[in-house]
């Protein structure tokens, strides 16, 4: 039977300026002393040195990291980062996480233009975005008037943004607070599971002397219930007390919560990969059956380490790959589908995925064809299993 296998969850990929490092050159870090000897430590060139301590020292186990400049090495625009977004697949390895330190000199403005791109790259890559507050975010106040603007453009489903921002002792100033998430959501992720959110007593802010506001709880109400995160200090230290995607304003979204949303990202990841195999095998009830069986099995594991909610495992997931996902239409068109659905939140409740996969099909096929066979569909909630299933 073919094996499906957990892929990582959060590979966290920078971009930023540096001293030194060559340009657009996507590069592992595995700890801030490898980082160093590859980018320096200059501060003065903006916080993605400060941003990448703050990873490792919270639990970051894994960063790409690419040097970005302008055309004249002075701060990058909206451009240089496109360059990034805008490349083949192939040239930026798998990531989960995006962090995008700012630059010396860049303005609320210019990197509120950012978020917007970036959050599609993600989209498109499967990953999640973690976009740092503005600067002048003074009060709940600011906040709650400044986040339906940061908003537009991007693809909320697929980031969360975090407020106030954070004192560090090396750093002579606040520093955005994204980097000091990744890490912190890598932490828990090791330590509990993709599906456990990164908040509560249990994401404590690891290196940081304060934070540049102090929120009451009473406060923290104000801005929770418009998707932003609070980051909030207590006599044992600061921890992050929010775990909400810029959706979370909308109770009604099924990805109003982070853990939710990065569950369903690294199923769909982990599913894509492992059954790439397909594209070269005949499509009909042969391989349903197996992709049916490799896919239950990678559910059913998920199940047994207390992923999904519901004691049961028909309460918890359930999958289908048969006629009634794949019609004869599909199977001359090369492809198969596949539905998975995950209780996230309340047994039988399902967070609803479907995947389009590449079958029977050469390694020549024409560049139309795989265009034509790329995953689209957005998953849908619903309570109970579907009887109609089809594809459409």
């Amino acid at each position: 039977m073919a094996t499906i296998t957990s892929l990582p969850t959060s590979i966290t990929l920078f971009i930023g300026m540096a001293r030194k490092g060559d340009l657009g050159n996507p590069t592992p870090i595995s700890n801030f002393a490898q980082f160093e000897q590859i980018f320096g430590n200059d501060a003065a060139y903006g916080e993605l040195v400060s941003q990448i301590r703050q990873f490792f020292l919270n639990g970051g186990a894994e960063a790409i990291v690419v040097r970005i400049a302008g055309d004249d090495g002075d701060t990058p625009e909206l451009v240089d980062y496109a360059n990034v977004f805008n490349s083949p697949e192939s040239a930026v390895e798998p990531f989960n996480l995006l962090v995008l330190p700012r630059g010396y000199g860049q303005t609320d403005d210019q990197r509120q233009l950012l978020w917007g791109t970036a959050s599609v790259f993600c989209q498109r890559r499967r990953a999640f975005l973690i976009v740092d507050p503005r600067e002048d975010w003074k009060t709940v106040n600011d906040v709650a008037a400044g986040i339906p603007g940061m908003r537009i453009g991007a693809v909320i489903d697929h980031a969360g943004i975090y407020w106030p921002r954070i004192k560090v002792a090396s750093a002579p100033l606040p520093i955005d607070p994204a980097g000091t998430i990744a890490g912190i959501i890598s932490r828990t992720d090791t330590r509990r599971g993709v599906w456990k959110a990164a908040a509560g007593r249990d994401a404590s802010i690891l290196g940081a002397t304060g934070l540049e506001h102090v929120i009451s709880s009473a406060e923290n109400g104000v801005i929770n219930p418009q998707g932003v995160n609070a980051l909030r200090q207590f006599a044992g230290g600061a921890a992050v007390w929010g775990g909400r995607t810029m959706a979370g304003f909308d109770s009604g979204d099924e990805y109003k919560y982070i853990s939710v949303r990065r569950t369903a990202l690294f199923i769909e990841e982990s599913l894509y990969r492992g059954l790439a195999f397909a594209r070269y095998e005949q499509n009909d009830g042969n391989l349903w059956m197996v992709i049916h069986g490799a896919v239950g099995l990678f559910m059913h594991n998920l199940f047994q380490q207390g992923a999904f909610s519901g004691t049961k495992a028909s309460d918890a997931y359930f999958v289908s790959c048969d006629a009634s996902t794949t019609s004869q239409n599909d199977i001359d068109l090369g492809r198969v589908n596949l539905m998975v659905g995950f209780a996230a939140q309340r047994p039988a409740e399902f967070v609803i995925l479907k995947l389009r996969l590449v079958a029977g099909q050469s390694a020549g096929a024409p560049p139309a064809l795989k265009s034509a066979l790329k995953p689209a569909l957005k998953p849908t909630l619903r309570r109970a299993r579907p009887s109609a299933r089809r594809f459409r």
